[in-house]
């Protein structure tokens, strides 16, 4: 069986192999991808920055889709099954995923609405801040990955759930998932809006979820002392940060991503969980979809980020 599968060959330029699909372990399953999301991290890689993989590259590791064929030994899913899963190349028309890393999901939503590996990320961040009830917490950056965590956060009675970013749209978004507040930089007066709503403390978690250098910083100035300030945005250019604000307040600088997560399978477990409660939504959220064929053009459009973007997904 053939495949079509898009590998980064140089920046800004992707090219389409056909190649033989793998074949599967004894705890393998084959999957007919239907959407696969097209992560930031694809294109800092896309667009030249440093980034954790070397070129000649496979990309896409956000695959959704449904069970062509399984191993000997696969106990988890069946063929037909719909399913999200880690690992790719997930911007091809099959790939090949250890069952152990494939979790089911509901066959009445979308696929390009059930992209796991992005929800898995939120759960992981969420787990390892562990806020707690009553707890204010604050989300710098209202992307996609920001108005994920929005939507998780929303759902543990916090007494504040902030949302902060310079695009009002995205706020009002946030605000839509579940934040109580949102405030942008440009216009409000962020840090004493802040205090006004903390009895001048400050916020006990602040997540960075932006991206830019200057999203550390801002969220530096939200955490109260002794606070939890959560990096979660992948930074593929060294940040200057002040040392000096992170001593005086005693900060617990944590970082968010798959690094440091205890294991990355359960946390997609759960986030499929979440995904068939409906924690998760992310019809408002995808919103511009390309063929297999068009991948040049669709990273083309989305790393000059237009306002209208947040999140784009590959249909084979």
């Amino acid at each position: 069986m053939k495949r079509r599968v898009a590998v980064l060959v140089e920046k800004r330029k992707i090219k389409l192999i056909e190649e033989e699909v793998p074949q599967l372990n004894e705890e393998d399953v084959l999957i007919r991808v239907r959407a696969c999301g097209i992560c930031t991290g694809d294109l800092y890689g896309f667009l030249g920055y440093p980034v954790w993989f070397t070129l000649p590259s496979l990309l896409g590791h956000e695959p959704s889709g449904e069970v062509v064929e399984t191993g000997s030994n696969v106990k988890k899913v069946s063929k037909g099954d719909h399913v999200t899963a880690l690992g790719g190349p997930g911007f091809s028309d099959f790939v090949v995923v250890n069952e152990r890393y494939v979790e089911k999901t509901p066959s009445n939503i979308p696929f390009e609405y059930t992209i796991g590996e992005p929800l898995a990320c939120v759960v992981n961040a969420v787990r390892i801040l562990s806020p707690r009830i009553g707890d204010d917490v604050a989300v710098v950056g209202t992307g996609f990955m920001g108005l994920l965590l929005v939507q998780a956060l929303s759902r543990l009675s916090l007494s504040n759930l902030l949302g902060i970013d310079v695009n009002d749209e995205r706020l009002k978004l946030a605000k839509y998932y579940g934040a109580n507040a949102v405030l942008n930089p440009k216009e409000d007066d962020i840090v004493k809006e802040v205090l006004s709503m903390t009895e001048n403390i400050g916020c006990d978690i602040v997540v960075e979820a932006t991206g830019n250098p200057e999203g550390v910083s801002t969220a530096t100035k939200l955490v109260k002392q002794k606070g939890k300030l959560g990096i979660f945005s992948y930074h593929p250019n060294p940040v200057l940060v002040s040392l000096r604000e992170w001593d005086a307040k005693g900060l617990e600088v944590i970082m968010t991503n798959p690094s440091r997560a205890e294991d990355m399978a359960k946390n997609l477990k759960i986030a499929t969980q979440m995904l068939s409660k409906g924690v998760f939504s992310l019809e408002k959220l995808v919103t511009h979809k390309w063929k297999l064929d068009e991948i040049q053009e669709a990273f083309e459009y989305a790393s000059g980020k237009p306002s209208s973007y947040i999140k784009g997904v590959i249909v084979p």
